[in-house]
């Protein structure tokens, strides 16, 4: 099963995260997610949250619809979106709607999120609609197709932690081929890989570590 778990913020492209929503079993909205839920005409099942960042004209429309709102305070120990996730079946495949240029204190914070939740056996994944985030963990290995755009991806394999390398990274199916290479935070090695001429798609592998893999447009 899988559910789609929406935050607020801008930039979020809304037709796109409406056909995400299309094929979801639950979707969720932290605080003012239900705002950018409304806008896209997505089925809401429950809100979770302060709301303190969600208009009183969202929150009429949550009571017209008689909407699941599980209401929290303003001071407490995880985000809106933490809390969120953190109600989801272990076996439910995750999709994080979120903002990834709008504050960086909750993007950072939700990438580290999904990474640690992957390393937990999650299975996870966080897009805007136009860049994608695949957290990598432990040893790992993804495979994205059906791409359609190739020629205009930007691909980035992004390390995230300076006490240990990412360990074995093989990719395939990627201009610059990584062949049981080792990965190091805070290196601009891994970053602007493209897809090689005629691939729709992609693999990377992992022996250990952990990585965030950021798939932008370029055009």
């Amino acid at each position: 099963m899988t559910t789609v778990v929406i935050t607020g913020g801008p930039d979020i492209d809304l037709e796109t995260i409406a056909s995400v929503c299309e094929g979801a079993d639950r979707v969720i909205c932290a605080d003012s997610g239900a705002q950018n839920a409304l806008l896209a005409g997505i089925r809401i099942d429950k809100v979770v949250g302060d709301l303190d960042s969600l208009s009183d004209e969202a929150k009429a429309v949550l009571k017209e619809k008689n909407i699941t709102v599980d209401l929290y305070p303003v001071e407490k120990d995880m985000t809106d979106t933490e809390i969120a996730i953190r109600e989801i079946p272990e076996d439910h495949e995750i999709r994080l709607i979120s903002s990834l240029s709008g504050r960086q204190d909750h993007l950072m914070t939700n990438i580290l999120l999904a990474v640690k939740l992957r390393g937990e056996g999650r299975d996870i994944s966080v897009t805007d609609g136009i860049t994608d985030m695949i957290p990598m963990s432990g040893e790992d290995s993804i495979f994205v197709d059906g791409i359609r755009y190739p020629e205009g991806l930007t691909v980035s394999l992004v390390p995230l932690d300076f006490t240990s390398p990412v360990k074995g990274v093989t990719t395939k199916g990627l201009y610059y081929e990584l062949n049981g290479q080792d990965l190091h935070a805070g290196s601009s090695f891994s970053i602007s890989n493209k897809l090689k001429d005629g691939e729709t798609s992609f693999g990377i592998s992992i022996k250990s570590g952990n990585m965030a893999v950021i798939i932008t447009p370029t055009r």
